[in-house]
């Protein structure tokens, strides 16, 4: 019995272990299943239709960017383009069916000639005996007729054939204007290897532009041939959409060209134009000096140039925020433009003087004589008689501290958080444009609700975005909110007027014509805080005609070095800017 037990133990054991042999087995079959049917099935499916399915993108075409301007001939307003697409080649090398690589370039040098170092990299690249490989971008039609034409003509100069190069369309985006728009329009680069907007207009409406992308999916057989009768799917591309912007080019050009002279003239470091529709908000010119050619912009030594300082670098702005802070004291009843108080040349917070420029003390003197003359000492008063907390109120609605909402990428809000300080100085220094920060387009924006009547407009600068199926969406004025009342409005109005024909704005003045505006000289903080250089920003801001203002004008000049005050500097270029404006909408004179 025990050695039958003991075979019949060894029988079972044996069962028993190819029982568990095969279960793992069948296990490790099911696992390699799953694992191939179920967790990789999207890889293995994508290698499959890769053998008979080719799939093929379909790049859309990105959209202009315009401006309208008027024809003389038609009498019309026509499309201005500022960023558009041409249509040329990129060349390319077929170095399996080259035999002489020397050869192949010398022909393409006929017609597109290269550097000793470019011509070297292309010798290496046709040797590679690759199946493509990139010569030559963005050729012309006539260059690719050219190369074409030669290479048929000598086809035993290399021992091969046209079929050494092949063309394929690239698109390129070119702007008509150089520089005329550049902080603006941004531009097309390169984000890896896919390009997008970088910058200005480009950037901000990238989504819009640029459309989206299509796909092509068709059979093949086993060799690789189209199936003329195979299931084909087809996702339409979606063209992007043109813009049609508010500048106006005459506009841009005139103002471009008295900062950039003005820049010369003072040997400022460097500049800002702008130009303003008060009534509906509107940009019709923002400029920036040095720019740089955007059909080149990557030669360029420093990046930085790219940025709009318009918008993106807020500055003390001086004594041109005089005019906020004697608007706040007007509207708040706490003085008006007669009221008088004795200016001794300086007030003192503690240890802290303020002075006037020049230390000059002015005795008894009137509101509008504090804008006259740029008195800081005045400004001090009107905004402590406005008290601290509705100073600063005021301050929060003409849009300080706070992005306009511009469309345009990388605004800076300013900064006016030295008023929450519980000190009066912070008050007292922030009426005379000291100790806060704003930009040049805030401060325009804030000069345009005075133009106006008193209301804060959101600054436009896309008028329409047209679709390729024909939509149109129109972009229409905004107002923020009213800052001032009407009534305060015009107050402040004929007070600027009178700092234009009686007071430091004298030089912005335009003969037979009421001109509004303030200078504004702001001495440059040290970095880290620790008191002021004597390097200054010289801004100019008016308007005109006063009754019915067409437009406000901004000049800034950063560091300029032969002239002391806007006075000699940002005010006389804007005069030439104003003159042409109101000659260029046939604004009749005043007087």
């Amino acid at each position: 019995m025990k050695p039958y037990s003991r075979n019949r133990r060894k029988g079972f054991n044996r069962i028993t272990l190819i029982k568990v042999l095969f279960l793992i087995l069948t296990g490790l079959v099911i696992g390699k299943l799953f694992y191939l049917q179920v967790l990789k099935h999207d890889f293995y499916l994508s290698r499959a239709e890769s053998r008979h399915v080719q799939l093929k993108e379909l790049t859309p075409e990105r959209g202009g960017i315009y401006t309208l301007a008027y024809d003389k001939d038609s009498q019309k307003e026509k499309l201005y383009p500022l960023a558009i697409n041409q249509q040329l080649y990129l060349l390319y090398g077929v170095p399996a069916e080259i035999k002489d690589a020397t050869a192949t370039i010398e022909l393409i040098e006929r017609v597109l000639p290269m550097t000793d170092e470019k011509r070297w990299q292309i010798f290496l690249r046709l040797n590679k005996k690759d199946p493509y490989e990139p010569i030559h971008h963005y050729v012309t039609q006539e260059q690719k007729e050219k190369i074409e034409k030669l290479f048929a003509q000598n086809k035993s100069a290399s021992g091969g054939s046209i079929k050494e190069i092949g063309f394929k369309p690239e698109t390129k985006r070119v702007y008509p204007q150089n520089n005329l728009f550049s902080h603006v329009l941004g531009f097309l680069g390169y984000e890896g290897d896919k390009r997008v907007g970088q910058y200005g207009i480009e950037e901000y409406f990238e989504n819009d532009l640029a459309g989206r992308e299509g796909k092509l999916k068709i059979e093949k057989d086993l060799r690789g041939r189209l199936i003329s009768f195979g299931q084909t799917e087809v996702i339409p591309v979606q063209n992007g959409a043109d813009l049609i912007l508010t500048l106006d080019p005459a506009v841009q050009f005139k103002a471009c060209s008295v900062l950039s002279e003005w820049i010369e003239k003072t040997a400022a470091e460097d500049g800002t134009a702008i130009v303003l529709d008060p009534g509906s908000g509107q940009i019709l010119a923002m400029c920036n000096k040095p720019d740089f050619d955007l059909n080149n912009y990557s030669h360029v030594e420093d990046i930085n140039i790219y940025s709009n300082k318009a918008i993106s670098q807020a500055y003390e702005p001086g004594s041109i925020f005089k005019a906020i802070t004697m608007a706040a004291a007007i509207d708040l009843e706490r003085v008006e433009p007669n009221t008088t108080f004795e200016d001794k040349g300086f007030v003192q917070f503690g240890s802290d003087i303020i002075r006037n420029a020049n230390n000059k003390v002015y005795g008894q003197v009137s509101m509008v004589k504090v804008l006259e003359d740029s008195i800081n000492t005045g400004a001090v008063f009107a905004a402590l008689k406005c008290g601290k907390k509705n100073f600063k109120k005021y301050v929060e609605k003409f849009g300080f501290g706070k992005k306009t909402g511009i469309s345009l990428p990388a605004e800076s809000p300013g900064d006016i958080s030295s008023l929450n300080y519980k000190s009066d100085i912070y008050t007292a220094t922030a009426s005379y444009g000291q100790g806060i920060m704003t930009t040049p387009l805030q401060m325009i924006m804030a000069y345009g609700a005075i133009a106006n009547g008193g209301i804060l407009m959101k600054p436009q600068i896309v008028l329409e975005k047209r679709y390729p199926n024909g939509k149109v969406e129109k972009f229409e004025p905004k107002q923020v909110r009213r800052v001032i009342s009407s009534k305060t409005a015009n107050v402040l109005k004929a007070m600027l007027v009178s700092v234009v024909k009686n007071g430091h704005g004298s030089r912005a003045g335009v003969k037979g014509y009421y001109v509004a505006g303030k200078t504004g000289t702001a001495n440059i903080a040290r970095r880290g805080g620790k008191g002021y250089t004597q390097e200054t920003n010289h801004t100019f801001i008016g308007f005109a005609p006063v009754d019915n203002p067409k437009f406000v004008t901004l000049v800034k000049l950063s560091k300029p070095k032969n002239v002391r005050f806007s006075s000699d500097s940002a005010a006389p270029a804007f005069a030439e800017i104003a003159e042409f404006l109101l000659h260029y909408y046939q604004v009749p004179p005043d007087f």
